[in-house]
């Protein structure tokens, strides 16, 4: 049997960019590569973005991927990345930025190990995710590729869920730039886009706000709200009439609040307007939620069967006062929901 080829080197690796040495590669897409690097004279490290050498000398590309860098560098917003230097050579096909390093993992990552995650946590994460946006969103800029794969979990201070939205390489941008998409091209994962991306890249915020929808859905039940063999039929299903899917379905059921769910079904809503107005109001609406709802508890993993399996057996066993104890509960429970569903409303 012949040998397997070996995997061409690099030529990147070990050479130096603006100042920065290329230490190895990180990961990277179809039009650029990311690599950890470190600054020879300040010692500094960070991540390279490096735009495709076939993309260096096209004024389009090039445009947009600076348009990324400035407009992210310019917001400097808690939960962006922090991008701090931009190297320009195209006559050596080298066009990068260099930004913060970040050490933890991609929700995606998070999603393959974990089937679902807690309520309480899930609201936690969202909340961040929706600043994110609202930073972005004030500038006019629209993200457009919102998924699990470009929002990052760092560790910050205690907290491990410490929020990082990625990769503005699809976004809009305000103003006259060289970024135009092609008539009827296709921006973002068709299982989290919004229906109206399909047809048009030219949507506004609240389409980002349907992707939230999508990720919430996807860390609360385990599966993304709607699946298909092809990109096609997912989309078909997403502009299909009718209401969208709730967490607290047949996945979701036991673990997922009333209220919860409305927030994540309005963030789903087929019509742009029937969603929240903007990432601010979806932000106040699930940090209210994971403040005030009994059924969030703050687990790290979801390996509970649903309420309807486990109630008869406990109920069973307690006394008369704990019963009535855990129908007070239950009466705040009810009306707390209540509140913040109408609320979202």
């Amino acid at each position: 049997m012949a040998s397997p080829l070996p995997t061409p080197a690099d030529p990147l690796i070990g050479t130096t960019l603006g100042g920065w040495r290329i230490e190895r590669r990180l990961g990277g897409g179809k039009n650029h590569r990311i690599y950890k690097a470190r600054h020879e004279r300040l010692n500094r490290r960070a991540a390279i973005k490096v735009l495709d050498a076939r993309l260096a000398k096209d004024d389009d590309a090039v445009s947009r991927f600076f348009c990324e860098a400035r407009a992210v560098a310019e917001l400097s917003a808690e939960h962006l990345v922090d991008i701090f230097d931009f190297v320009y050579d195209p006559a050596r096909g080298h066009i990068a930025y260099a930004m913060e390093q970040l050490r933890g993992r991609d929700l995606r990552q998070l999603l393959d190990e974990n089937k679902a995650m807690a309520p309480a946590r899930v609201a936690r994460i969202g909340a961040q995710l929706c600043d994110a946006l609202s930073a972005i969103h004030k500038v006019g800029v629209v993200h457009r590729d919102v998924r699990p794969s470009n929002i990052m979990l760092v560790r910050r201070g205690g907290d491990p869920d410490y929020v990082k939205l990625l990769d503005f390489g699809m976004a809009r941008f305000p103003g006259k730039v060289r970024h135009a998409t092609a008539a009827g091209a296709q921006l973002g994962s068709p299982t989290y886009m919004a229906p109206e991306q399909a047809s048009s890249p030219d949507v506004d915020a609240r389409a980002d706000l349907y992707s939230v929808g999508c990720v919430l859905f996807h860390m609360l039940t385990g599966k993304a709200p709607f699946r298909g063999e092809s990109a096609e039929a997912v989309l078909q299903q997403k502009t299909a009439a009718g209401r969208a899917p709730s967490p607290a379905g047949d996945h979701g059921a036991g673990r997922v609040s009333p209220a919860l769910a409305a927030i994540v079904q309005r963030l789903l809503s087929r019509d742009p307007s029937d969603r929240f107005p903007d990432s601010a109001s979806a932000r106040i609406a699930l940090l209210a939620g994971g403040e005030l709802d009994p059924w969030m508890a703050d687990d790290r993993t979801i390996a509970v069967p649903p309420l309807a399996k486990t109630a008869k057996p406990i109920v069973a066993a307690i006394g008369v006062r704990a019963r009535s104890y855990g129908l007070g509960l239950a009466f705040a429970a009810g009306l707390a929901s209540g509140l913040i569903v109408a609320f979202i409303r």
